[in-house]
């Protein structure tokens, strides 16, 4: 498959697939950044991209961020009829400022497919094994 994708400035980084394989395509930061213990930023990527209709961006966290930094990721929910900049929420959940510099990879995206959903209003769900137990409901 492929995702079009538009510089909204001459200097702006596409995203990319690093290597063969990979299931996400990396972003960039469009702009340098400094993230307080904390803080949450929108981070700019200076990119539109284009989704085709079925499918959507599910925006995840770079691992070595998360492990090293505690750099995540909120939001990530890109749907195919939106044209817009991509522009990444990020939350510094470690104790140092994080500083981000133009052209860092901050986020990885992967593209999935979905189905369209109509929401059908019922008296009555049906039953299953798990029922209306929640959080915990098969053990930790």
């Amino acid at each position: 498959m492929k995702i079009s994708a538009k510089k909204l400035y001459p200097d702006a980084q596409l995203p990319q697939m690093i290597k063969a394989g990979d299931a996400a395509m990396d972003f960039y930061s469009y702009k340098d950044y400094a993230i307080q213990s904390g803080e949450k930023v929108i981070v700019e990527t200076g990119v539109a991209i284009a989704i085709p209709r079925g499918y959507w961006g599910n925006v995840r966290d770079r691992s070595g961020l998360a492990a090293k930094h505690a750099i995540h990721t909120l939001g990530g929910v890109f749907d195919s009829n939106y044209r817009g900049e991509v522009q990444i929420i990020i939350i510094n959940l470690g104790k140092e400022i994080y500083n981000i510099k133009k052209g860092d990879r901050i986020c990885q995206m992967i593209v999935e497919k979905h189905e369209d959903l109509e929401v059908e209003e019922v008296a009555e769900l049906t039953q299953t094994n798990r029922g209306e137990n929640r959080f915990a409901s098969s053990g930790y």
